[in-house]
């Protein structure tokens, strides 16, 4: 179909599907060649479509011509419902995304590729962001062809030490030790990286369009390592008005924020510096990723705003659509969105 070169943390997983999707893999790595025996006459072979790894990690670049970019989107949305898309453009040296050219890109990828056949040899760059659940999926994928440890696309978008120490856990792995037991190691080999009890955290609050926000000076109050539990404590620095809530905000208040990781969202309650509670924020996202002394995840625009005279209202669901409409996002993100949407407020109408 394309002939495609593949570099990166994903490289394995993606080419797996890609070749099962009658894809060529071209200017293959050694270990690519070496893993899927690829023949070396395709080594020198030009490429239809160019990936690689995203400078933080979380996801790939895909670079090519429109159909081929249309193509892999096409590929992997059915296995990858969380992934997100973005449309590379640059202004004056600066990166943005855009929406898919098309609402129907992610359902169908061929017929925006038709639709764009005027263009059909225009050069197209997307981001794909890889979350938590797509990460998943590609290590399940990665698991067919080589001994994989549980989490292995997290740990490999942690980089530094904890890339090195998954390299050695995966090659006890490939000589038959007991995965029950190398991952044991493994988790008390990075263990001390994490943060921990009272440590300071980062809250990385991703946009569907690709804003970052550091939601930072968050502290640790409540760790509960085997359930991936924490609680954080911030300082609220500004005035204004909380977000839906439409309550004044106030220099001296604080704010806890209750979360899971994995979870599906996290609930912030608000309080005024004597410990008036003024109501409280659930934010529904892709689930809520653990680093190094940062948490991760992509905001779905949908939330939930909770009084104190128990009152609960749903917020932006129509953002959420927006975006899907744009192809941003799958519609069978919007389904799990909306059943999580419903049972969180059936369990705040149960408080």
């Amino acid at each position: 179909m394309f002939r495609t070169r593949i570099r990166g943390i994903y490289s394995t997983a993606l080419a797996k599907i890609l070749l099962d999707h009658g894809f060529t893999i071209v200017q293959p790595s050694a270990a690519i060649r070496e893993r899927f025996h690829l023949s070396s006459l395709d080594s020198g072979l030009p490429w239809d479509l160019d990936i690689y790894d995203r400078l933080d990690r979380q996801g790939v670049i895909a670079v090519g011509e429109t159909r081929s970019v249309a193509a892999i989107i096409s590929v992997l949305s059915p296995l990858l419902v969380d992934m997100i898309v973005r449309r590379r453009t640059l202004l004056h040296g600066t990166e943005y995304s855009a929406p898919i050219q098309d609402p129907s890109a992610l359902r169908s990828a061929v017929k925006w590729a038709e639709k764009e056949a005027s263009s059909i040899h225009r050069p197209e760059s997307v981001s794909l962001e890889f979350p938590a659940m797509s990460k998943k999926n590609l290590d399940a994928v990665r698991s067919v062809v080589r001994p994989t440890i549980d989490g292995h696309h997290h740990f490999k978008a942690c980089g530094g030490q904890i890339t090195s120490l998954i390299d050695m856990a995966e090659k006890m792995l490939g000589k038959d030790a007991p995965r029950d037991e190398v991952e044991r190691l493994l988790k008390e080999s990075i263990r001390g990286q994490y943060p921990r009890l009272n440590s300071r955290i980062d809250i990385e609050h991703v946009k569907i369009d690709g804003r970052l926000f550091h939601l930072n000076d968050a502290r640790i109050i409540d760790f509960e390592d085997e359930k991936g539990s924490l609680r954080l404590f911030r300082t609220i620095k500004g005035e204004g008005l909380y977000d839906g809530l439409r309550v004044p905000k106030q220099i001296g208040d604080y704010a806890l924020t209750d979360l899971k990781i994995g979870g599906w969202f996290y609930r912030t309650r608000y309080f005024s510096n004597d410990g008036r509670y003024k109501g409280s924020y659930i934010n529904l996202n892709t689930p809520i990723e653990l680093y190094t002394g940062r948490i991760r995840y992509v905001d779905l625009e949908v939330d939930i705003c909770v009084w104190p005279n128990g009152k609960a209202e749903k917020l932006d669901l129509d953002k959420l659509k927006e975006k899907i409409s744009e192809g941003y996002v799958s519609e069978g993100l919007g389904e799990i969105v909306e059943e999580k949407l419903e049972e969180v407020m059936d369990s705040v109408r149960l408080e």
